[in-house]
């Protein structure tokens, strides 16, 4: 099973018509930034996510990873993203 469950901020949202990217900023011992997209995200999505960025308010957020691997200058190159739904985002209270 390769779903993630985490605790963070929501930090560099980055948006297009087709995908919504943004960093989960988990709050932990030692911080990380892990990547997570939207497919196809509604207005009032984008609008959510950027709300969360700009008020920094903690979040728990779940979904699948993902990885992909390519050849970048002979080095294989293997990145790891969450795909992720906007009710999958919750505020922590």
């Amino acid at each position: 099973m390769n779903t993630f469950i985490g605790v963070g901020r929501i930090d560099e949202v980055y948006s297009n018509e087709k995908v919504l990217k943004f960093n989960l900023s988990m709050i932990q011992e030692k911080p990380s930034n892990i990547p997570c997209l939207i497919f196809s995200p509604d207005d009032e999505a984008k609008e959510f996510v950027e709300n969360l960025q700009t008020s920094g308010e903690a979040v728990w957020l779940q979904g699948k990873l993902i990885s992909n691997e390519f050849e970048f200058n002979g080095k294989s190159i293997r990145n790891i993203s969450i795909v992720t739904y906007p009710r999958c985002i919750k505020l922590i209270e």
